[in-house]
């Protein structure tokens, strides 16, 4: 695909605004787009207003840097931003990856886990400027009050009992969050990296899409989110396969680095993913006003089923800890 015939991004949003690309369907705070040119198929990202600012846009050009030519990395063909609507919206313009998701994501966990490696190394020994460093955790170890505060008045009525089940997991989750962070150290971080966003074609290979959300992280913030959405035995719902969490903690051991003596504090870090932010939720239900009421329920049913699925993490880390020191 030559990135010479690629749209560049004003285009692109013109294109979009006219009605000349095929919307792809998603509950994600931004809209995606398929948009033909010249018979060559592009994706063409269309961020909203909230999440169009610099910050968001050098964070999306330095990963690319870091990862361009690596075989998995759709690359940026253009970036940009783009008055529509009276707001301006950051425009990213890559090549469209034919192929298709898993519907199971555990088939995934070997593909994820080659992602995470790569990107644990992909900014060893690399300047990266602090503004462009943060993760799904960051607002809230900054200021959990604050972020608690912010989402109360929406976890009343038929969302009281998920307000109580934050409330009771907060301090040891953020905790753990805590006791991941490195700050000398920052590795590439995707924002979303679960079997859903790895496109596989006939061929077998695989390519991660969806780098909206990307940037750095000083803890292992992927790993820990795609412990949560690679290891459950279906979509829409929170009950960990045991052999898949098995699976996944050995190799986040093997290819990652991470000590089973950690794997707790990772279940711990990618559950405040679930934590409901007021900032999330005002931006969905703007999109769509189902979408509110949706994603509560659908972060009430993890919080429902955490306490069992974080004994069965840690159950399974000591046991393979356990294995490890007596050789077996």
């Amino acid at each position: 695909m030559s990135a010479a015939a690629a749209p560049d991004a004003v285009r692109a949003a013109a294109r979009v605004a006219a009605g000349a690309a095929e919307s792809l369907t998603g509950r994600g705070l931004n809209a995606s787009y398929r948009l033909v040119e010249a018979g060559v198929p592009y994706a063409v990202k269309v961020h909203c207003a909230e999440r169009s600012g610099a910050v968001v846009a050098a964070r999306i050009r330095r990963v690319d840097a870091l990862l361009r030519g690596t075989p998995w990395y759709p690359p940026l063909l253009d970036l940009a931003t783009v008055r529509g609507d009276g707001r301006d919206h950051l425009v990213v313009v890559r090549p469209y990856v034919p192929g298709d998701a898993s519907d199971d994501a555990r088939a995934q966990v070997p593909d994820v886990m080659d992602v995470l490696a790569e990107l644990t190394e992909g900014a060893r020994n690399t300047a990266v400027d602090d503004a462009l460093v943060g993760d799904y955790a960051t607002p809230w170890l900054a200021d959990a009050e604050r972020e608690r505060a912010r989402v109360a008045p929406l976890l009343t009525g038929a969302w009281t009992e998920l307000g109580r089940a934050v409330d009771a997991r907060l301090p040891s989750t953020l905790a753990g969050a805590a006791r991941l962070t490195r700050a000398g150290a920052v590795v590439v971080h995707h924002g979303d990296l679960h079997g859903r966003n790895l496109i596989t074609d006939g061929a077998g290979r695989f390519t991660v899409i969806d780098w909206d959300e990307t940037g750095f992280s000083r803890r292992p913030a992927d790993a820990a989110k795609a412990l949560w959405l690679s290891c459950r035995q279906g979509r829409g719902d929170f009950v960990l396969d045991p052999a898949a969490v098995r699976d996944f903690l050995r190799a986040l051991r093997g290819r990652v680095g991470v000590p089973y003596g950690q794997a707790a504090d990772v279940a711990r870090l990618g559950a405040v993913w679930f934590l409901p932010r007021r900032e999330h939720i005002d931006l969905l239900t703007r999109r769509g006003a189902e979408l509110g009421p949706w994603y509560l329920g659908w972060i009430g049913r993890f919080w429902a089923r955490y306490a069992e699925n974080a004994a069965l993490v840690a159950a399974t880390a000591a046991e393979l800890d356990a294995a490890v020191r007596e050789g077996r």
